[in-house]
């Protein structure tokens, strides 16, 4: 193995040389035509509902941003469009299996399978809508399978199904009341149930969850502070604002600043 590096090492320079040439090329090209990548936030925020096993709102976001012009700021990765279709899928595909299947608590294996799997189907594909098809595919499956993964041995049917109801309506108005109608148990008998079971109040579990989906939007949007508030069904951004410091410890602002790197 020490021959075969120290042969790459020889070999390396006119290969560096030469990529270095076309990346100096293609960055002016793109400084003076105004092209820019940008997907950053949209894989990331993609990506943090497959981590998450966020099923229902992965489909709203797909839904919301299926009319924007995602695969022409994905960047030039072959000629052929069919083929730019296929490489983009593969790339997003490891991304997916690796970053967010993997980090979202899916067994490595099962990830990895899964990986080479639509990586082979991608391959098959012989139209760039049954390439679009497969992706859409691939990142509900991997959402629901990490979902899965989440699915917590100790919490009862009703408190699994608060607790899921909660998660997909974090950007309503939701109370106690919502969630004990919804799973056909008396507030009373929810709040003893869920605060056995997760050692928190429904309450408290509705506000984490709503300041987990605002830390989401902060990193990876660019909605101000008053249409998250808004969003997320808070009275008041300076509620919205309060209730962030309390349970982060930072600001909307702080926290935006720290936790979204310049692209």
């Amino acid at each position: 193995m020490e021959d075969l590096i120290r042969l790459y090492e020889q070999k390396r320079e006119p290969v560096k040389q030469k990529l270095a040439k076309r990346h100096t090329a293609t960055t002016r090209d793109a400084k003076e035509t105004g092209t820019i990548h940008g997907t950053w936030q949209f894989e990331n925020r993609m990506l943090s509902y497959i981590r998450d096993g966020e099923v229902e709102k992965l489909q709203a976001f797909l839904r919301e941003t299926a009319s924007s012009h995602l695969q022409e700021q994905a960047g030039t990765l072959a000629s052929d469009p069919l083929r730019q279709a296929k490489n983009l899928l593969i790339g997003l595909t490891a991304l997916v299996g690796k970053v967010a299947g993997i980090g979202g608590g899916m067994d490595v294996e099962d990830a990895y399978r899964l990986i080479d799997l639509y990586t082979q189907e991608c391959e098959k594909t012989s139209t760039i809508e049954a390439v679009y098809l497969l992706q859409y595919n691939m990142v509900m499956d991997f959402t629901e399978r990490v979902r899965q993964a989440k699915l917590p041995e100790h919490l009862s049917r009703e408190v699994f199904s608060a607790v899921q109801f909660i998660a997909n309506h974090a950007h309503e108005s939701v109370g106690i009341d919502e969630v004990a109608e919804h799973v056909g148990m008396s507030r009373s008998a929810l709040t003893r149930r869920f605060k056995e079971e997760t050692g928190t109040t429904v309450n408290g579990h509705i506000i984490r969850t709503k300041v987990r989906d605002a830390k989401r939007l902060l990193r990876y949007s660019d909605l101000s502070y008053g249409e998250i508030a808004n969003m997320l069904a808070f009275s008041s951004q300076a509620y919205f604002q309060t209730v962030f410091k309390r349970e982060t410890g930072m600001t909307p602002g702080a926290y935006r600043k720290t936790h979204q790197p310049e692209q």
